[in-house]
């Protein structure tokens, strides 16, 4: 992790992604911070210090089994939040956030801006969504014996909150299956009129 000196650049993120509209909270503490490609965001054993706002890069949220084995829970991209979990259990997490390429992120201390922030209803009720998404998409992964169909559908119902895949790629992880399963899946739906396709690979619950 490194820290970046820059502070028109964090304006630019900060106004670009309107991650001041997320708090109620004024004149917050926010650095913007570099990962290279491979780089631990967050593990169960790294406690992280700092929420994160992903503005740049694409990271993956991942849980081991017991036999070493892992399961993906997201692929995050835009919009993206870490630190969740730890403001909520105090520095604990339950997966591992892994750099997919070069990320940037908007970061905020945790525990220097937690009074504040247990007072912020703006921020809680983001928080809220955010720790439920997580939640519901561990569920997900839990019932991997469901059908790709349902899985698809209620990814799209109840965790996504624009009901939008992005993308193929990013659609064989979330629901763990071949990249040829999931396309059969999608055509099917979009043939009986449950998505539709908004752009390249694209594709939202009607």
């Amino acid at each position: 992790m490194e820290y970046i000196r820059d502070q028109q650049r964090l304006e630019q993120y900060l106004r670009q992604e309107k991650i001041l509209c997320l708090f109620e909270t004024e004149n917050l503490d926010f650095r913007l911070v570099r990962y290279q490609k491979g780089e631990l965001l967050t593990s169960p054993f790294k406690p992280l210090p700092d929420f994160l706002f992903l503005v740049q890069g694409k990271i993956k949220i991942y849980g081991l089994r017991e036999d070493g084995s892992s399961f993906s829970i997201s692929q995050g991209g835009d919009h993206c939040m870490l630190g969740d979990m730890e403001f909520v259990q105090r520095n604990f997490s339950m997966f591992y956030s892994e750099a997919m390429e070069e990320v940037l992120c908007v970061s905020l201390p945790i525990e220097k801006n937690r009074a504040a922030l247990e007072r912020d209803c703006t921020f809680l009720n983001y928080l809220l969504q955010c720790v439920a998404e997580k939640v519901l998409m561990s569920a997900l992964v839990s019932h991997a014996a469901q059908p790709i169909e349902e899985r698809v559908l209620t990814y799209l119902r109840e965790v996504r909150p624009d009901h939008t895949l992005y993308g193929i790629n990013a659609g064989v992880m979330q629901f763990h299956c071949s990249r040829r399963q999931l396309q059969r899946v999608v055509k099917k739906l979009c043939e009986e009129g449950l998505l539709e396709k908004t752009g390249k690979g694209k594709y939202k619950l009607t």
